[in-house]
């Protein structure tokens, strides 16, 4: 990737496709834009997003897993995602409860969690339910607070079509959207020229603003359709 590269090519797994990931990594891509302009940066992005976002260190993050009923909990450096984890060690059993507190605490902190094999089985299908229906709601309320979530289209993988329902999206989040969504397949990225670029020396604006980027993430959210950033991967739609 070289250094002028747009923020959609950016390498992401299909784990940190996540909504929950994006939304971290336009914060701090916006971040890094309006420091680069001179503005206050984190509090346009937290305006502009209504995100939630709690950063703890990874020590507070595994205290509160340790809350949920478990002894053995640390806090470790993951080199295949490239990121600190929180590890629940030796326990083979545990309840539904407990694992629901346990993604509670994930999703708020921003930190993954991992089990031994077979109690990872059972966590996985609950974490995911509960980060969905997180973000969902954290959709709709942005949306409401505009105005905008009566007028989100619906959207059905197997009867909608795509591309009729990506323009629709676009047209409710106003003219500067128009034209920046490219459908994929069961999900959209971003068109080129549609968000902005990072240079070795040089930053240049895309055509979204930090408020129609963030009301279209939202809206695909709500509606559940996936719009996300392709990198080095192929992207494989769900079946």
């Amino acid at each position: 990737m070289s250094a002028s590269d747009p923020l959609r090519s950016f390498p992401l797994s299909t784990h940190c496709r996540h909504w929950r990931l994006v939304r971290l990594l336009l914060l701090m891509f916006s971040f890094i834009l309006l420091s680069a302009l001179g503005g206050l940066a984190f509090q346009a992005s937290a305006s502009s997003s209504d995100a939630r976002t709690e950063l703890v260190k990874p020590e507070v993050a595994a205290a509160r897993v340790a809350g949920c009923g478990f002894k053995s909990v640390h806090a470790r450096f993951e080199d295949t995602l490239q990121e600190e984890v929180v590890e629940v060690r030796d326990v083979s059993f545990t309840s539904e409860k407990q694992l629901r507190c346990v993604a509670e605490a994930s999703l708020q902190s921003h930190y993954y969690v991992t089990f031994p094999a077979p109690v990872e089985q059972t966590y996985q299908p609950i974490y995911w339910r509960m980060s969905r229906d997180r973000e969902k709601a954290t959709a709709a309320a942005w949306l409401e607070k505009r105005g905008l979530l009566a007028r989100l289209p619906a959207y059905d993988a197997k009867r909608s079509d795509e591309t009729t329902f990506v323009r629709s999206l676009e047209s409710l989040c106003g003219p500067k959207a128009a034209g920046t969504l490219k459908p994929m397949g069961g999900m959209a990225t971003f068109n080129d020229g549609a968000l902005g670029t990072l240079g070795e020396e040089t930053l240049s604006a895309g055509k979204l603003d930090d408020d129609t980027l963030w009301c279209l993430m939202n809206a695909a959210s709500a509606s559940g359709y996936p719009v996300g950033f392709i990198g080095n991967e192929a992207y494989q739609p769900e079946r």
